[in-house]
């Protein structure tokens, strides 16, 4: 009996260590995932930086609809970069290049029909 009391307590220690490794490789495979999800989630393009100045292009687009010539010609600013482009008769391509305090270059395309 005193064997027997011997073998268990060390199937139990061996059961134990092989319990932890066991455990802290499913922690490591979760972690793991964790990381890989929050790298994917978590670029440039999800920043709030970005809306922002995709917000800021938006607007300039729509004051470059407005009032046109304001825009163009009384801001001379360097960050900003706004090409029309004639595609046909009815359309025509308007696209503006915008550098934010990050000097990240933001490129959005529109197309406006002419009632020409």
């Amino acid at each position: 009996m005193v064997f027997l009391k011997k073998y268990c307590n060390l199937h139990l220690k061996a059961n134990s260590i092989l319990e932890s490794m066991i455990a802290l490789t499913i922690i490591s495979v979760c972690l793991y995932i964790a990381i890989m999800i929050f790298a994917a989630v978590f670029t440039p393009r999800t920043a709030a930086k970005f809306y922002g100045t995709q917000n800021k292009v938006n607007e300039l687009f729509f004051l470059a609809q407005l009032k046109n010539d304001s825009l163009t010609t009384e801001n001379e600013d360097d960050n900003l970069i706004i090409e029309e482009e004639i595609i046909n008769d009815q359309l025509k391509k308007v696209t503006i290049q915008y550098k934010d305090s990050t000097k990240y270059q933001f490129d959005k395309s529109f197309y406006v029909q002419t009632n020409e």
